[in-house]
């Protein structure tokens, strides 16, 4: 899934709550796989998806695999600027166009709070030790573990989404640079990358993406992470203000800034790929569907020269996860149908073929396969297994993320104040959470 070019755009969370002012949007154009006539006896699913790269292998193997199962898929898809706006609709207006969204996992406490979703646990088994911990983690509303927001405090929690495709963060790394393998270390990455700068190698050590908002925080988010720092304490104070929040803060717009390329702080997902796939840069940290391209001829000078690795590290190597996730919406035509073939697709023996696909799977059995549909899913689960989180569940991480990118992205800008933009944040998100709620 391309992390690189998609932002976590939603409503506040007092929007969703006020379920019964929303109205079915106007129908705009769908891209429709499937057949026009349902196979005698075939249990119907229209899934409804966004575009992205990611899905290819999905619709080309494992569709073809669900209709020998005995399912007739019509596969729907959207721009994704507008399904979330449009999927939410359907489901609090009990429309009913759809019977499975697969939806950004940012999106999930939306649709939790405002309790349009199926309730998944009778047919899957959240607690099947098969299951990589932190995804299955993130299909529950509210979350089992972490803050809450308000009103749902002593709810218990429901698995309201199944994860689908798992995708998280890695390294990027040339190898003709770090030729003993990916650095482990921050220090590492930066020492070794200026000795390639030096021998002609490359231009730069490391590139990243320094757009305000959704791209530079997810450029920021694994050096926060890896540095120990925390978003929220239990009750939404916010932490990332912390010692290690600034610490963090301030390498990312001086050490990273100085040995990244110059304009750094306008770039977003284009010029970074080609930084990395021109072979200018040494590193980067991205999402698989960039990740993937190192090993495409035709997008990739260098391609052969660059590995994948866990992310660097300060005091842990923690990554961001972003994953697809699939949900049930209550007012579903098929509904039976489409848990059905959740607990299908989940299954040990499909998610087998979802990794010879080359998607990254979810359940830990499948990364075992004897022949992995590409190269990152093993480091994947590395990376899995050495550390990572998801974002905040929270219907208002979007204007969070806006807040945080904007001062971090002021300071990447001076090239300084690391430290004073994670104070001025703390204020602003401080600020918001008060106004919507969240401590009273």
């Amino acid at each position: 899934m391309t992390k690189e070019i998609i932002t976590s755009g939603g409503f506040s969370r007092r929007a969703i709550l006020k379920t019964a002012a929303a109205a079915a949007l106007a129908t705009t154009c769908l891209t429709v796989i499937g057949t026009s006539a349902l196979a005698a006896g075939a249990k119907k699913v229209i899934i409804g998806a966004f575009a992205d790269g990611g899905l290819t292998p999905f619709k080309k193997v494992i569709i073809p695999l669900a209709k020998e199962a005995g399912f007739e898929i019509d596969f729907l898809e959207d721009e994704y600027g507008v399904t979330l706006e449009k999927w939410f609709a359907d489901a609090t207006s009990g429309a009913g166009q759809y019977d499975l969204y697969l939806l950004d996992d940012p999106w999930v406490p939306q649709f939790g709070a405002a309790d349009v979703l199926e309730d998944l646990s009778k047919s899957i088994d959240a607690n099947d030790s098969d299951w990589i911990g932190p995804l299955i983690d993130m299909g529950f509303w509210p979350p089992r573990q972490g803050p809450r927001v308000k009103g749902f405090e002593t709810v218990e929690p429901k698995l309201i989404c199944a994860p689908f495709i798992g995708d998280l963060q890695t390294l990027t790394y040339r190898n003709d640079v770090y030729t003993d393998g990916a650095p482990k270390t921050w220090d590492e990455l930066i020492a070794k990358g200026k000795a390639g700068v030096a021998a002609g190698k490359i231009k730069y050590p490391v590139v990243f993406r320094g757009v305000a908002g959704n791209s530079i925080v997810n450029s920021w988010y694994p050096v926060f992470l890896s540095f120990g720092g925390k978003i929220f304490d239990d009750h939404w104070n916010p932490t990332f203000n912390s010692s290690e929040g600034k610490a963090a803060t301030e390498f990312f717009v001086t050490v990273m800034k100085e040995n990244a390329p110059k304009g750094v702080v306008e770039f977003d997902s284009d010029q970074e790929g080609a930084a990395i796939l021109g072979g200018d840069a040494g590193a980067v940290i991205q999402y698989s569907g960039n990740a993937l391209k190192a090993d495409d001829p035709t997008q990739a000078k260098v391609a052969g020269k660059l590995d994948f690795g866990v992310v660097p590290k300060q005091v842990s190597a923690k990554a961001q996860m972003g994953i697809f996730i699939a949900g049930v919406p209550k007012s579903a035509p098929n509904k039976q149908n489409s848990i059905d073939f959740l607990a299908w697709y989940t299954s040990k023996e499909i998610q087998a073929k979802v990794a010879e696909a080359g998607m990254i799977p979810v359940k830990r059995s499948a990364f075992a396969v004897e022949k992995p549909g590409n190269r990152l899913i093993p480091v994947a689960l590395q990376q899995l297994d050495a550390g990572a989180e998801p974002r905040p569940r929270t219907p208002d991480w979007a204007k969070i993320e806006e807040l945080l990118g904007i001062e971090i992205n002021k300071a990447l800008l001076a090239g300084s104040g690391g430290g004073a933009a994670m104070d001025e944040a703390a204020a602003k998100v401080k600020d918001y959470l008060t106004q919507m709620g969240y401590y009273q």
